[in-house]
């Protein structure tokens, strides 16, 4: 075998290799520059926007603009409790949600904390820890839980716990099984979402904006539907969904 001329080989495919590797790497950098600068472009210039439509911005637009997809979500329902397994408990269904009343109450131990209101409840809630809290639209007689997947909230999958005097009194539950459909892809920014609705004379002159966040959205009556990413825009006590790939307004939901 002439080792010279193998050895000339490896080098030169070693070579290669880095060159390949290093230009993935450079391609990779240069693409989340460009994304954090649209993103920052996007700040900058709504921000402009709002403050000459004098619209006030009163809460963080995340920066983010992930990939998602849509998301396949069937409802197949929840059983409610039997009566001799768990006694004083009183759950219906409506329409798709599970709507339960304690009897007598349960007591809340230790200071109102969302999640640790979710433990106490223990098996009186099913999948609870796939619940995350929506503090911005929760109340003092109501705390507000979204479903969530890959930790982003599904805005048609609610948990309500409601509450009264320290005890939990009840709650009305929603619960979907999603899974993810082909296609992810880069969704919208946060800045566009909110241009879109001005533009659209959605958020008017002299409003403001109390919360932006990015989840999922679709129809409430469907058993089975596909939810899509967007944007939900909390303005003057009003909530509107924007199509986070087309910017398109979707019906809007109060919970």
């Amino acid at each position: 075998m002439d080792w010279s001329r193998t050895k000339t080989i490896l080098i030169a495919a070693f070579l290669l290799l880095d060159l390949f590797l290093g230009y993935q790497v450079y391609e990779t950098r240069i693409n989340s520059w460009s994304g954090q600068e649209i993103v920052q472009s996007d700040k900058g210039e709504v921000e402009l926007y709002l403050s000459e439509h004098e619209i006030s911005l009163e809460t963080e637009v995340p920066r983010e603009t992930p990939e998602m997809g849509y998301l396949h979500a069937e409802y197949l329902g929840i059983n409610p409790f039997h009566s001799q397994e768990h006694p004083g408990i009183e759950a219906k269904l409506e329409e798709m949600s599970l709507v339960v009343t304690l009897d007598p109450p349960l007591q809340i131990k230790g200071q109102i904390l969302p999640n640790d209101l979710l433990r106490q409840l223990g098996s009186l809630l099913m999948y609870k820890e796939e619940y995350g809290a929506d503090l911005y639209q929760s109340s003092q007689g109501r705390l507000l839980y979204w479903q969530t997947y890959g930790k982003r909230p599904v805005f048609v999958a609610p948990l309500e716990v409601y509450l009264d005097k320290g005890n939990i009194v009840g709650y009305s539950q929603t619960y979907l099984h999603l899974r993810e459909l082909e296609g992810a892809r880069k969704v919208i920014s946060g800045y566009t979402a909110l241009r879109s609705l001005v533009e659209k004379k959605i958020i008017l002159p002299g409003e403001r904006i109390e919360s932006v966040s990015l989840g999922y959205y679709g129809s409430h009556e469907a058993d089975i539907q596909s939810l899509v990413p967007a944007w939900r825009v909390i303005h003057d006590g009003q909530v509107h969904f924007v199509n986070a790939f087309t910017g398109a307004l979707e019906r809007s939901m109060v919970p």
